[in-house]
């Protein structure tokens, strides 16, 4: 091996495009956000419609912050984990066509998304 040649490293992430299927069937989402200095997460009900990231909370929520994290994972085993995160600023909206009643309905306008697959492991 060369001196001063960085090693390889090894990597999980993916581009956030490549979960699309992910995005569009969500197992599970869950919205993290600050309330009243510290960290508190709900789960959420995840619609990707028309490149919209919306998604619904119980009305008992109350309202939410200007920005919040949202997270839409799947896999039960260490190499099916899979999910995207995505964090910026969320909006009060209409809810979609065929909503669940009972939801206040939100849209996130991501301003960094991070994905992953452990099964796509690979030195990069």
């Amino acid at each position: 091996m060369e001196p001063n040649r960085p090693l390889p490293q090894v990597t999980r992430a993916i581009p956030p495009d490549e979960l699309r299927e992910l995005l569009e069937h969500p197992p599970r989402a869950t919205l993290a956000f600050v309330h009243d200095g510290a960290v508190d997460a709900v789960p959420v009900l995840f619609h990707l419609g028309a490149g919209r990231h919306l998604f619904g909370v119980p009305k008992a929520t109350g309202p939410l912050p200007a920005k919040a994290k949202l997270l839409i994972d799947d896999g039960p085993w260490h190499f099916d984990l899979r999910g995207v995160w995505m964090r910026g600023p969320v909006a009060p909206v209409d809810p979609p066509p065929g909503a669940r009643d009972g939801l206040d309905w939100y849209e996130l306008s991501p301003e960094k998304s991070v994905a992953w697959h452990y099964g796509r492991m690979r030195l990069q």
